[in-house]
């Protein structure tokens, strides 16, 4: 975990230990009588209190110290601030009744009785200038330490600060408590008004009388890295203050962020900070290892004090210098460490230098110290192949063939032995060419199997891999076949027919042409031939089947429509090619397409992973890469996806307000609800269920409604119904989802049971319009067209809901967004009476995702709303519901 001591994060952790409310004892969670987790918790709002009372600021600070009050009212000092409040304010009757009632509680408490017996007369506040002005005169006139503290006290409340620094000026005054306290407030006022030139005046003053706490350095400290006084923060920190670890990595990471090169650097080579904490030595090594000349060394010689440290120059260090060509840097990384510890790292070393013999000598090593996991082998394989030594990368390929512990990784690694092996049949020795002729479990196993023994040569074998004309073998798979069928004329022609059948293009049609005139079925020739172009018609007695280009292959059979002939193509193209973006996210999105989760999952991350080597110290990810990071991470949480879990609930404020019986809430027949929700556990069965591009689901959800008995009733916990369906979106492209469900009434007194059939649609929400999280700009606009109807088979009537919403999502923070929206809606019900309304509506929501990791996009939102509704319309409606007023709320997990 990166942690930085960042420093407007240090003024504000400054500014709560050096406010004088809550100095010394006063203020801790002991004089509060709070355990740790209360504290936290009651603590900001105390801190919010005090500032407000800084700025004379009434309502913020009595909210504040109320609320505070509220959340633990058991706490004497709670009661005791809140009360100074009162007072201070001119509420005096409320500081009495709040004291008598907390001596009820605690009638022998000390500090209530006497807090209670001491309220005293408000003085007049100076609240206008002229009346700072006048008391000035008069102060100047015959000054006093009383008069000098009240009228620059009056001066900060009055953000007259030159007037309050111009009382400290007075050597009667000046080295007085009060002094220090009026030089305190100043302080913190200019703090709280982004003044730092008159904060740093401040801090002088105090630290001239050697009164500062470490807490006061610190918010100094932080003034002067904000306001970039380098010289000063040196000075200081050479007569031994602000110079703790901590501070010494704050002002090297200013300097980083400021990109103040030379004297960083300058900072870390004569600065040794000894960090008892390893979150800041990690960070203290990530400056080194970023900004010296030679960061190799320096970071080899940096006494690392935490081993959890030793583990991240291991890691990350070392690998970022090999990244980055400095081979001598992460040699002398890897020296501080044993032989037999970094052997991954030493690899990956190996691999960056081209040194075949030490990286054979270290994959022999942890070959003997353990088995290589898939991803060690698929990482050495690869590198081997692109250092040049493709016949060692076969060579261990083989040693671990067929891969049946490499999960989602065996089809790479298969793939890449099968591609050396085919374009280096001489490779194969007698005893591994053995092993791979034995036939493999699957039928995409055999396939890539076959691959490998190309030639007449072989023919013996591919019939034996590919002789149980399985009908999942792809065109290539078939025509393959067919060409080692030399004298079974007839096997030959079949083959090839089903090569056609799978793959109508002009090769594989020219191969049945070829083999239709050998078994003499001439019309099937030129129906054949009839088929090819006659550009590509070549001369049947010299022409021969020209290799195809995986790649151009796949791609051909992509827009054909053949999604499972072109992901083959892809990988088998993929192995030339494993750097192509281009490949990766079509084999993302063809697995998808063909709901193999495992491989959508692996492609996904490449791409992702892709994304971000782009990133460098000096280069960020363009709108573009944020928009493509975005769409993979969510393919990639999509594809994880098996249950979802939605509650939605819509609460009436007001007596009248009445939530319509659409077909949108799947709520009882002829019912409307003050307050309505649900809950919904929803399991997705899997795409290309049914039909090519669908998906399929059941899902179980239990909703109520609130009781019409009483306006008071209005929680949704009536009349539950338990709902059992299955739900199928026929189409790939287009939202659109059939249901059929069986509802169950849980109070046996109200309800009845049903068959509800269902359709749902929901248009224009997609792309740009959506209400998913964009991951670029400060916001963006959503709409909405939803259409619902349901029928109750045993009813025998039909609910029929039409909304169309548009909305903005605005950005907050990197999470959230506040959502202005209206709406407009139309309901109708065809039970007996007829009834309909048309409605708008306008409101705002609160959204916020939740769940982000590094692969996976946001998997939860939240969402709490506001809406005024007004009816426009209707038919058998209930008149006094005309204007409703809501709180929605919704959850999907």
């Amino acid at each position: 975990m990166n942690i930085r001591l960042n420093p407007l994060a240090m003024l504000i952790c400054g500014t709560l230990l050096a406010t004088p409310a809550l100095a010394a004892e006063e203020g801790s969670k002991q004089d509060l009588g709070l355990s740790d987790y209360r504290y936290f918790k009651v603590y900001p709002h105390i801190e919010r209190a005090h500032q407000a009372m800084k700025v004379n600021d009434e309502t913020r600070a009595l909210s504040s110290f109320e609320h505070a009050h509220e959340m633990a009212p058991e706490s004497v000092r709670l009661t005791l601030w809140l009360a100074e409040a009162y007072r201070h304010f001119g509420h005096e009757k409320k500081a009495q009744a709040l004291l008598k009632r907390e001596l009820k509680t605690n009638p022998q408490n000390p500090d209530l009785q006497q807090a209670l017996a001491a309220i005293p007369v408000a003085e007049q506040q100076v609240k206008s200038l002229s009346q700072l002005q006048e008391l000035q005169k008069k102060c100047d006139a015959e000054p006093t330490v009383d008069c000098r503290s009240k009228v620059g006290n009056y001066a900060v409340k009055l953000n007259q600060l030159d007037i309050a620094r111009a009382q400290l000026s007075d050597p009667q005054f000046r080295h007085t408590k009060a002094a220090q306290a009026l030089t305190d407030n100043y302080i913190q006022r200019a703090i709280f008004r982004h003044q730092w030139a008159a904060a740093d005046q401040g801090f002088a003053l105090l630290d001239s009388d050697a009164t500062l706490s470490e807490a006061q350095y610190q918010q100094w400290f932080a003034i002067l890295l904000h306001m970039q006084r380098d010289q000063r923060i040196l000075d200081l920190q050479s007569q031994g203050v602000m110079n703790s670890p901590g501070m010494q990595l704050a002002y090297a990471q200013s300097l980083a962020e400021r990109n103040a090169l030379a004297p960083l650097r300058h900072y870390l080579t004569s600065h040794k900070p000894e960090f008892t904490n390893p979150a800041e030595e990690r960070n203290w090594l990530r400056l080194l290892a970023t900004y010296c000349q030679d960061p190799g060394n320096t970071v080899a010689h940096w006494p690392v004090k935490h081993p959890e440290n030793q583990q991240y120059v291991l890691s990350t260090l070392v690998p970022i210098r090999i990244q980055q060509g400095d081979w001598q840097g992460a040699n002398a990384l890897l020296s501080n460490f044993p032989d037999d510890q970094g052997l991954d790292q030493r690899l990956a070393l190996s691999f960056a230098r081209k040194d075949t013999q030490a990286s054979m000598e270290l994959i022999r090593k942890i070959s003997q110290m353990r088995s290589l996991s898939a991803q060690e082998l698929e990482t050495a394989s690869y590198q081997m192949v692109a250092m040049g030594q493709e016949q060692a990368a076969t060579e261990l390929l083989l040693n671990y063939w067929p891969f049946e512990q490499a999960g989602k990784l065996q089809d790479s690694l298969s793939t890449r032995l099968y591609s050396q092996l085919a374009a280096h049949p001489q490779w194969l020795s007698e005893e591994n060419k053995a092993r791979l002729q034995k036939p493999l479990p699957t039928a995409t196993q055999r396939m890539a199997q076959a691959r490998v023994f190309q030639g007449a040569e072989n023919c013996p074998i591919v019939r034996n891999l590919l002789g149980d004309l399985s009908p999942q073998y792809d065109a290539e798979s078939w025509s393959h076949l067919a060409q080692c069928y030399p004298f079974q004329p007839g096997l030959a022609l079949h083959a090839a027919q089903q090569a056609a059948a799978r793959d109508p293009s002009p090769y594989y049609q020219r191969q049945v042409a070829y083999l239709a005139y050998t078994a003499e079925d001439y019309q099937l020739a030129q129906a054949s031939w009839a088929r090819v172009p006659a550009s590509e018609r070549p001369n049947l007695k010299t022409d021969s089947a020209p290799e195809m280009d995986d790649a151009a292959r796949g791609f051909a059979l992509l827009t054909q429509g053949k999604h499972s002939e072109a992901r083959d193509a892809l990988d088998k193209a993929r192995a030339s090619q494993p750097d192509s973006p281009e490949i990766l996210r079509q084999l993302v999105y063809l697995n998808e397409r063909l709901d193999d989760k495992p491989k959508t999952r692996e492609y996904s991350e490449r791409v992702v992973d892709d994304i971000d080597n782009t990133l460098t110290p000096q280069q960020t990810l363009n709108e573009q890469q944020k928009k493509d990071r975005f769409e993979f991470r969510r393919i990639h949480e999509d594809s994880e996806r098996r249950w979802t879990f939605t509650w939605d609930g819509s609460f009436g404020l007001t007596p009248d307000s009445l939530n319509s019986s659409g077909s949108s809430s799947g709520a009882q027949p002829n019912k409307s609800y003050r307050s309505y929700q649900q809950f919904e556990a929803e399991y997705r069965i899997g795409k290309n269920q049914i039909v090519d591009g669908d998906q399929l689901s059941v899902y179980s959800r239990l909703f109520a409604g609130s009781s019409t008995e009483s306006d008071h009733n209005f929680m949704p916990l009536y009349e539950p119904m338990l709902g059992i369906g299955v739900r199928w979106k026929p189409l790939r492209d287009q939202v659109i989802y059939l249901a059929a469900e069986q509802q169950i009434p849980l109070d046996k007194a109200h309800g009845e049971s049903d068959l509800m059939l269902r359709a749902s649609a929901s248009f224009f929400n997609g792309g740009k319009y959506s209400d998913d999280w964009h991951p670029t700009g400060n916001g963006w606009m959503a709409q909405n067209l939803y259409l619902d109807a349901a029928h109750y088979v045993k009813a025998d009537y039909q609910l029929y809901t039409a909304d169309y919403r548009m909305s903005w999502h605005q950005k907050i923070n990197q999470h959230q967004t506040i959502e202005p929206y209206w709406h407009a809606q139309y309901n109708a019900n065809t039970g007996d009476p007829y009834q309909d309304n048309t409605l708008g509506g306008v409101g705002v929501r609160l959204n916020t995702w939740f769940g982000q990791t590094h692969y996976d996009a946001f998997p939860h939102k939240a969402s709490v709303g506001l809406e005024y509704q007004r009816v426009f319309s209707g038919h058998n409606r209930d008149t006094n519901s005309k204007n409703n007023l809501f709180l929605t709320l919704g959850v999907r997990w």
